[in-house]
């Protein structure tokens, strides 16, 4: 079952089978360095689990673009967030038309294991980044926490996060620094910005 089947799937029922600590995700927010009037593209978006946090500090000045390659995930997150500055894609990130050079920030909460060119990923990302910009790639939970959840289910077995040093050879490669990492067991973070 490819990702999009198995999303579309749990959309209705993901808000209550998936848990999120709102301390942890304002926690990631402010790391992540955003600002109000930022840009802001959460890449798998879901439900829009990030979306208050992201649009609680850029305002209504900011922008923020919802993308999804789950259709039914993006609408639930439509109706729950019917705010006029943002602005929900559906489609893979990997192909889907956005500016490139344009994006003060882009969050990847809870996705990035389940891309399967991740450094490939993280350089379309960066090409999407305005100098300065940030790449966020964040869990609420640890390393080990995520990927002992994905081995117990078929679909997403094969998803796993790889080690911090990993993420951040990534975005060295994709021009980007590393600023900041938190791998403990209350979460997992990289950060990289942008040369």
């Amino acid at each position: 079952m490819e990702h999009r089947e198995y999303f579309n799937n749990l959309a209705d029922k993901w808000d209550t089978i998936s848990s999120h600590d709102a301390g942890k995700l304002k926690a990631i927010t402010k790391m992540a360095g955003i600002s109000k009037g930022h840009k802001v593209l959460d890449v798998g978006t879901g439900t829009g689990v990030m979306l208050p946090f992201i649009r609680e500090i850029v305002g209504e000045e900011g922008e923020i673009t919802a993308n999804d390659i789950a259709e039914k995930m993006l609408e639930l997150a439509r109706q729950k967030y019917p705010f006029e500055n943002i602005r929900f894609i559906l489609g893979d990130i990997a192909t889907v038309s956005l500016p490139m050079n344009y994006f003060d920030v882009i969050m990847c909460y809870s996705v990035f294991p389940h891309f399967k060119d991740k450094a490939g990923m993280v350089a379309r990302m960066a090409g999407l980044l305005k100098p300065g910009g940030r790449l966020v790639i964040a869990h609420s939970q640890s390393r080990e926490a995520i990927n002992s959840l994905h081995a117990k289910l078929d679909a997403v077995r094969e998803d796993q996060l790889p080690e911090s040093a990993t993420i951040e050879e990534y975005l060295r490669q994709a021009g980007l620094s590393p600023i900041l990492t938190e791998d403990t067991d209350e979460m997992f973070v990289v950060i990289g910005e942008k040369n």
